[in-house]
């Protein structure tokens, strides 16, 4: 499922990039420096292309798909997964060596199949994704530091595949070849490990009001711990390995207790915990810390709390 790098040389390629955002500003600057050659730059916003196009050395830049290279062999489109489609619908209508060009795309989401109006013409398609999260704003330093990642990539001939590898590489990440078919659950993998982090931590934050401390505070406050998670289960045998708390320890009184408070305090919050909590005791289990006894304590009183929550929020009959 991992590839190893590939022996293609980056001056073999004349690059254009459409869409001057985040990423694609990030792989722009990252694969310029390391040597390959871009003859021009495309976005929505001129202005956005021009910055882009004065930082990475490049004369041809437009707000215009028909302004795109003619030399072009490799073009990187960094749009938005709602676009990709027609934005590939509309680069198939110009005048570019198709049969000699590589597209490439970075949607977590979307397979090649969202580039089939370039395939049909000739063109090779792959599906190149870091994994791993690109803020407005960051810096070049930073960007280095988050392309040393894992690449999801996803190709349907072998050309893509070595292409891809070679653009991982050089970005400075590993390759992870993901099957088409699995693109969804790649994808899904993504959103849980981050978008979800995010949701974690506000709701935790949320808990935190109830002590008075500002959603500012309450992120000084998490964000040690969640390093130090982060960091436990990067060095931990297995992720499983990696977990502590109450319901590791098959403590039962503690999470009654938890229970008992989010109820009379938070009670929005308790069937989120509640959910959580039964994934974390599959998780404690497959660690081999918790009895099965205490697991099955633990997980009947977290799913009649559950149960007695979701009662309570149904509407009441109405009296005859």
């Amino acid at each position: 499922m991992f590839a190893p790098p590939t022996a293609l040389d980056a001056r073999d390629f004349r690059v254009s990039l459409v869409g001057a955002g985040a990423l694609g500003s990030a792989l722009a600057k990252r694969l310029a420096n390391a040597g390959y050659p871009f003859v021009s730059i495309v976005n929505r916003t001129l202005s956005d292309a021009r910055r882009l196009a004065d930082e990475i050395g490049v004369s041809t830049y437009s707000d215009n798909l028909s302004d795109l290279s003619p030399q072009t062999n490799l073009l990187l489109l960094a749009v938005s997964d709602h676009a990709l489609e027609s934005v590939a619908e509309a680069v198939s209508k110009l005048h570019l060596p198709f049969h000699r060009l590589t597209v490439a795309q970075f949607s977590g989401a979307l397979t090649t199949d969202a580039l089939g109006a370039l395939v049909r013409k000739g063109a090779i398609a792959l599906s190149l994704h870091p994994f791993q999260t690109f803020p407005k704003g960051i810096s070049e330093k930073e960007v280095e530091q988050s392309f040393k990642c894992y690449f999801g990539l996803q190709a349907d001939e072998l050309e893509g595949v070595e292409i891809g590898k070679k653009l991982a590489h050089d970005l400075g990440g590993k390759v992870m070849l993901v099957p088409k078919e699995a693109k969804t659950l790649y994808h899904i993998a993504g959103v849980m490990a981050s978008n979800y982090l995010v949701t974690l931590a506000s709701l935790s934050s949320e808990v935190f009001a109830a002590l008075g401390l500002s959603p500012k505070d309450a992120a000084k406050v998490i964000e040690p711990i969640m390093r130090q998670t982060l960091s436990n289960i990067a060095s931990a045998p297995t992720i499983a390995d990696a977990l502590t708390g109450p319901i590791e320890r098959g403590d039962a009184k503690i999470i009654e207790r938890h229970l008992r408070e989010l109820s009379e305090q938070i009670p929005h919050l308790l069937p989120v915990y509640a959910a959580l909590a039964i994934e974390t005791a599959r998780v404690a289990i497959h660690k081999g810390s918790i009895s099965q006894n205490d697991a099955s304590e633990i997980l009947e009183m977290l799913e009649t709390a559950s149960r007695r929550e979701s009662e309570s929020e149904q509407p009441s009959s109405p009296s005859v």
